[in-house]
């Protein structure tokens, strides 16, 4: 998941120390243990409590929590001290590949064998995330240097009340989710709250400049399409051809998928809010509860964020989120149209080799994957960690949403790769060369064919000195 996206470029440090006063987040006594956690969308509350049960059980621990938006350039600048006393790394970026393959991390193959509530490590990890578990070495030898974190469902989101006041219905197909676009528009509902009261509701809004969100619906529509094993034997990433879309069926699917993302969002239809191209990823959301849209292309912890928008932490009368079954695209093969991607490959739990309390460090991730962990983590953050439990969500209507879905879709993919030279070195073309390449092709830059063939440019110019530096 991309959630660092989403971040505001403010840092908010919270520590525990438990017991003790003027507590130091660079202790390094036997009895502390440093922790750098994501505070993203899903908060620190989770964790503080996670850590006060720990420290009950833990007699004289200590655990300082460094709860932090965008976790990523503190624990690089972190890793790169010889002073660095961090004991556990909670975060979202790919950069724990780069860590890995570096040596920065410790190996946590003997924690897999150990137990979690009667199962051992490896078999508490959700089917889905199995394949991210392992760092493929240079040599070949798999080894594994970090777990994963959260296990998020994106999609498209949606206005439950306004969709119930309105009688509109949740489209099941492509072709229905249009005809509903085109129903939204001539049906000039007027936002509520609009100052000038002329304002009408948009099919959609999405999250502003930060257009990678579009890739939890297109790749919906690309594994419909394609189905998940072949997806999974293109991220292999074994060639430059892998990107043409002339010479790999499976990456022209993905084409063919964007092509129906960009048959919604070409802006001569109207069904976007027109001002979106120039919002932040919480202008978006603010604007999406407020009414302004009736749909919102956005993962599960949107609930959670979006929150922060309100004036009293809970949503007015006028919206419930909710969020529906990608629609199934009519060219979709009735095998695969129960695929879901499931995001949370580049999300990790990860020890640094250098902490001095790695024994306390890999207990703490026991537990944080415990049935007990699990559920902590649903109560105060509202979304799911990547693990096997049985959470109750106490009657929440939208989290029970969430897993019902899951349960329709009965098979999930991540867009984890094994190929070791991609994961420590190589360009993520889809996202860099081609820009993925929702911004061209919303503001028209490019078109469709023009902005596919310049990734498979991309590749061809690049492969080789890519491929290089990775031995």
């Amino acid at each position: 998941m991309k959630l660092k996206k989403l971040l505001p470029a403010m840092v908010v440090t919270s520590i525990l120390a438990f017991g003790a006063t003027g507590c130091d987040n660079n202790q390094t006594d036997a009895n502390t243990l440093n922790i750098v956690c994501i505070k993203a969308s899903y908060g620190e509350e989770w964790i503080n409590k996670i850590a006060e049960k720990f420290q009950e059980t833990h007699e004289g621990v200590k655990v300082n929590i460094t709860a932090i938006y965008e976790s990523e350039s503190l624990i690089s600048k972190n890793l790169a001290s010889k002073n660095n006393t961090d004991d556990l790394y909670i975060s979202v970026g790919s950069s724990w590949k780069y860590n890995a393959a570096s040596g920065q991390f410790l190996e946590l193959d003997d924690l897999l064998n150990e137990t979690v509530d009667g199962v051992s490590v490896k078999d508490k990890v959700a089917d889905e995330y199995k394949d991210s578990i392992y760092f493929t070495k240079s040599n070949g030898e798999k080894k594994c240097y970090r777990l994963p974190f959260v296990s998020a469902i994106g999609g498209i989101f949606y206005n439950t009340k306004m969709f119930e006041a309105n009688g509109w219905k949740v489209p099941t197909t492509y072709n229905e989710l249009v005809e509903l676009c085109d129903t939204i528009n001539s049906s000039k509902v007027i936002v509520a709250g609009d100052p000038d009261g002329t304002t009408t509701v948009k099919p959609f809004i999405y999250t502003g400049t930060n257009t990678d969100y579009f890739d939890y619906t297109v790749f919906d529509w690309w594994a419909q399409l394609a189905g998940k094993d072949a997806i999974q034997e293109f991220l292999k990433y074994e060639s430059a051809d892998n990107f043409d879309v002339s010479k790999n069926s499976t990456y022209n699917s993905l084409k063919t998928a964007t092509s129906k993302w960009q048959g919604l969002f070409n802006s001569s239809k109207g069904y976007y809010v027109p001002d979106t191209n120039n919002m932040t990823a919480g202008q978006a959301q603010k604007q999406f509860i407020n009414g302004y849209a009736a749909m919102m292309f956005n993962g599960d912890w949107l609930y959670n964020d979006s929150l922060s928008y309100t004036n009293n932490g809970t949503y007015n009368d006028t919206f419930q989120l909710g969020i529906m079954k990608t629609p199934v695209l009519e060219e979709a093969k009735a095998e695969y149209a129960n695929t879901s991607y499931i995001i949370g490959e580049d999300q990790y739990i990860a020890i640094p080799k250098t902490s001095k309390h790695s024994a306390l460090a890999k207990d703490f991730i026991k537990a944080i994957i415990s049935d007990e962990g699990c559920q902590t983590f649903t109560d105060y953050a509202h979304g799911f960690l990547a693990y096997k439990a049985d959470v109750k969500t106490n009657n929440d209507i939208f989290l029970n949403s969430i897993i019902d879905l899951r349960k329709q879709y009965t098979t999930k993919f991540t867009n984890f790769s094994s190929n070791r030279k991609y994961l420590c070195n190589l360009v993520d073309i889809w996202s860099t060369g081609g820009n993925r390449p929702f911004s061209s092709l919303l503001n028209g830059s490019k078109t469709i064919d023009v902005a596919f063939n310049d990734i498979a440019s991309t590749a061809k110019a690049n492969w080789a000195s890519w491929t290089k530096t990775s031995n």
